[in-house]
């Protein structure tokens, strides 16, 4: 029998405080995965700053710079070096992802089975995990692919019959509007369901041993099972990220508003704390999702989370 929402969140929760040290973890994690960007932001940067000071120097007049950055920023060496450098970086982010969710997983569920393992949870599922969770977030990825393709389509065909319905009358514009509702509520719940089950079949390949099929079938099952504990959840745990990150600002906002007249170097310490405090807010957030979903994706009897795989 699948958990409740509640249940599931519970058992989430009660396992991220016994290993609260994940949290750090993960906030080095998601730094390290933003932290691949820069290398094509500084090639860029450097390949930019380079032609505009040429073409300045080589006009005698600084407004050339402009024209310089603008040639070099269109021509095929840029796009191929920074384009590169990017899907480089968009691949690495990639297998972090990866094997961060392949190593904290298991340390999740097994605390929330009754059995915590601590690091050497981590230690173990990372290298089998990071094998079976590699191919399901390839997967994943095409899932919420398409359902952005498919939420884009519905908007796209809706704002080009709209001027044909319109045209027919009162009859029209009633049959219009019942469509158009009809289509933003798909273009909305289909790429969140899409997009919680590409998350649920990466953590259910992450606790279990089961083929990709096997395991996309079983998240099916259960998202078709308790469909609104599956969205809810999403949504629910997106506004938290959201939240989060804007009361975090907000009050850090405030804390460096007494200092307005202060020299900015002096705020670049603040600043980055309260960054540091946004991203350890999401680390957190991440985390209490994963969990949940492994108890969604994986639990068995509502009333015993012994039954998560190890």
């Amino acid at each position: 029998m699948i958990p409740s929402l509640g249940t599931s969140v519970r058992l989430s929760l009660s396992a991220l405080r016994r290993e609260a040290w994940l949290s750090a973890l993960g906030l080095l994690a998601a730094g390290a995965r933003r932290a691949s960007s820069l290398p094509a932001l500084a090639a860029g940067g450097a390949l930019l700053l380079r032609a505009g000071l040429a073409a300045a120097l080589a006009r005698g007049d600084p407004r050339g710079a402009l024209d310089g950055a603008v040639a070099m920023a269109t021509s095929p060496r840029f796009l191929g070096i920074v384009g590169g450098l990017w899907l480089a970086g968009a691949v690495a982010a990639g297998a972090l992802r990866a094997a961060w969710v392949a190593g904290a997983l298991p340390v999740l569920a097994t605390s929330m089975a009754g059995a915590p393992r601590g690091s050497a949870g981590l230690v173990d599922g990372l290298p089998g995990g990071f094998l079976r969770v590699l191919p399901a977030a390839v997967l994943g990825l095409a899932l919420e692919a398409s359902g952005l393709l498919f939420g884009a389509s519905l908007l796209g065909g809706t704002l080009l019959l709209g001027p044909r319905a319109l045209s027919g009358g009162a009859g029209g514009a009633a049959a219009l509007a019942a469509a158009g509702a009809l289509a933003l509520t798909l273009a909305v719940a289909v790429p969140v369901a899409l997009f919680t089950a590409a998350e649920a079949l990466v953590v259910r390949a992450a606790l279990t041993q089961e083929p990709l099929a096997s395991a996309l079938a079983e998240v099916t099952r259960r998202m078709v099972a308790r469909p609104g504990a599956f969205l809810l959840g999403a949504l629910l745990f997106g506004a938290a990220a959201v939240a989060a990150s804007v009361a975090v600002q907000g009050a850090g906002g405030l804390a460096t508003g007494f200092a307005a007249g202060a020299p900015a170097a002096a705020l670049v310490g603040p600043q980055m704390m309260i960054g540091a405090a946004a991203a350890l807010g999401a680390a957190v957030v991440d985390l209490a999702w994963l969990g949940t979903l492994a108890a969604l994706c994986c639990a068995r009897d509502p009333g015993a989370s012994g039954s998560l795989p190890a």
